[in-house]
């Protein structure tokens, strides 16, 4: 019995490459000048301190120089343990980008229609697909990792600041993060038929965790529950979310967090076996999810619009947080209706005709 060997072709990899490599030197480039070149570049600036001290030491009485090289090493370290700005922006988007333009571009373009008509199977073009986005989310970062590791070797300097150690701890860490943000947002390309919504469920549904037990603990406030207790499950809850992972990683329960993402890869291969190619284009691939996501979207517009009214009832009308409960039942009837027509507009806008 021979071993099946991975499904590659060069046509299909060479074809998604084609349509997605300029977000890999974008995201290459952008993270080269916010983060690379401020790390390899510490030394030099260390140096011109040193040297403007020494023309100038009037400017510097009583500045210490090992105190200022310290700062500069914890600032480093720092840098490579904690995300920040647009290196946070990058691990949430480039996945989610990248699974776009390869799935929801094709869906919405109907070119899934002339693939189905070429010699290849639905697991070599998911199988394909999902290889050409993990190196689209994950060159940028190796490349970046391989440049702040090379100028270690070429200027000694700057291993009093960093080590390559820390570069690839670095670089472990975001390409985990990447891996995890990259399986979910396969997951929703799988379920939606646009990039427009795909790109917009894959964010909607990566904050959700936080954002629903956030609206529930401000609706609770509202009644006036005031229970200690969410905070703290707040707290630890976070850390199993998807925006959890974008914390100190070691806070995060990585273990959890990569089953999760094994379990989300196959469900988006099996669920992408099934995607019906005369539903390319519209806002969900599946309609037996459709009543699911209007009512999602229903429950979730009306804690949202409940807050927003009972806020702008106290800050307007009454001057005061003793707001009274009608305008709270009245926020969340017209959310309901607001939610479940906006779901279902888009979902009537994109239908497939047939």
């Amino acid at each position: 019995m021979t071993l099946q060997t991975l499904p590659f072709n060069k046509a299909l990899l060479k074809k998604d490459w084609k349509m997605t490599k300029w977000l890999c030197f974008a995201v290459a480039g952008i993270l080269f000048f916010t983060m690379t070149l401020g790390v390899i570049n510490t030394y030099n600036n260390y140096q011109r301190t040193i040297q403007e001290m020494e023309k100038h030491p009037e400017w510097y009485a009583g500045f210490d120089i090992d105190g200022y090289k310290a700062e500069l090493k914890n600032l480093l370290q720092d840098k490579f343990k904690q995300l920040s700005g647009m290196e946070a922006m990058l691990v949430v988007f480039t996945p989610m980008a990248a699974a776009a333009l390869l799935f929801g571009e094709e869906k919405r373009k109907k070119t899934f229609e002339i693939l189905a008509t070429m010699p290849f199977s639905r697991t070599e073009i998911f199988f394909n697909k999902a290889v050409i986005a993990f190196s689209n989310v994950i060159l940028p970062f190796l490349i970046n990792a391989a440049i702040m590791a090379a100028a270690l070797w070429l200027s000694k300097g700057l291993r009093d600041f960093y080590s390559a150690g820390m570069v690839m701890s670095w670089f472990g860490a975001d390409a985990f993060r990447l891996f995890v943000v990259l399986s979910f947002s396969l997951l929703f390309a799988s379920l939606t038929g646009t990039s427009i919504s795909q790109l917009v469920l894959t964010i909607i549904f990566f904050i959700f965790p936080i954002g629903f037990t956030g609206l529930l603990y401000m609706n609770m406030a509202m009644w006036g529950y005031r229970i200690a207790v969410i905070d703290e499950f707040l707290n630890i809850f976070g850390s199993y979310t998807m925006p959890g992972i974008l914390s100190n990683i070691k806070e995060v329960p990585i273990a959890f967090h990569i089953i999760s993402a094994i379990i989300m890869l196959v469900a988006a291969k099996l669920l992408f076996d099934r995607n019906k190619l005369e539903r390319s284009g519209e806002t969900l691939e599946f309609e037996t999810i459709e009543a699911f996501f209007k009512f999602g979207v229903a429950v979730c517009t009306s804690m949202l619009v409940g807050v927003i009214v009972t806020g702008c009832a106290g800050s307007f009308i009454y001057f005061t947080n003793n707001v009274p409960r009608i305008f709270t039942i009245i926020g969340y009837i017209i959310g309901i209706f607001l939610g479940w027509f906006v779901a279902s507009y888009s979902i009537k806008t994109n239908r497939a005709k047939v």
